[in-house]
């Protein structure tokens, strides 16, 4: 399978990415249809749910908020297991929120948006629920992996799964601009997404502040990336020491994730 083939052709899904054939330690490279990053399976058809069975999905980790949860479930296909595992218990990133005040700050300045996504980003890496749930994915992923193909998704597939990506491609041994390309890769992957929520901004009429506000919270881009990053490194040491001693992967671990998700 090749590079260009990594975005799964999911006709009512977004960003369905499978993380095979980058470069890894040791001259590895990260094994084909063992990990899927993907927004929500909450639209998904009866063929896109057969399409999943059949590239082999058997394990779905839901990554997002009980509400989320509740008003929009999953259709998971019939033959996998169910995992919820939320990075928060609210919905941090998206800009459906119902909350006034943010939807007033949203129309009022076009920086609102992007400031609220920084926001975010520095909470995923410093708050305890967000480490808690990383702790628990890769924990399942050392005691399952061996034997499961693991999707793991949220609403669109590009903030809270696209930081536990960067953190999953790290531990495999990826080098750092490789991971900073596969979190950058939401932008085109979700195009259409992306359209169709500056469209329905615009429709609004809550004024050009808003429709800016809802593209930076709908993309992804090297400021967020970067936020994350500054905090890992300046407070944490690094990548490699956040692994370590906030998720818990010591170097036996990290040596048995090579082994099961790298050839």
């Amino acid at each position: 399978m090749d590079s260009d083939k990594r975005i799964l052709d999911i006709d009512q899904g977004v960003n369905f990415r499978d993380l095979g054939g980058y470069q890894a330690a040791g001259g590895r490279t990260t094994c084909w249809k063992k990990l899927i990053r993907a927004g929500a399976l909450s639209n998904l058809t009866s063929p896109d749910q057969q399409l999943l069975t059949d590239y082999g999905i058997s394990t779905v980790i839901d990554l997002r908020s009980p509400y989320e949860l509740k008003q929009y479930p999953d259709k998971v296909p019939f033959s996998c297991k169910y995992i919820h595992l939320p990075i928060f218990n609210d919905d941090e990133t998206e800009s459906q929120s119902n909350n006034q005040e943010l939807q007033k700050a949203y129309s009022a300045d076009p920086r609102s948006g992007y400031l609220r996504m920084l926001y975010v980003y520095r909470r995923m890496i410093v708050d305890p629920q967000p480490q808690a749930a990383y702790r628990h994915f890769f924990d399942y992923l050392l005691a399952h992996g061996t034997d499961e193909t693991i999707l793991f998704h949220c609403s669109a597939g590009k903030d809270r799964t696209g930081i536990l990506a960067v953190l999953l491609l790290d531990a495999l041994g990826v080098d750092s601009q490789t991971v900073r390309r596969d979190y950058l890769m939401t932008n085109p992957a979700s195009i259409r997404r992306i359209d169709l929520r500056i469209q329905n901004a615009k429709q609004s009429r809550k004024g050009p502040a808003f429709v800016s506000s809802v593209h930076d919270l709908s993309t992804v881009s090297d400021d967020y990336f970067d936020q994350a990053m500054i905090i890992v490194n300046e407070v944490y040491g690094g990548v490699r020491a956040y692994l370590r001693d906030v998720v818990g992967i010591d170097k036996d671990m990290m040596a048995e994730l090579r082994r099961i998700y790298t050839e």
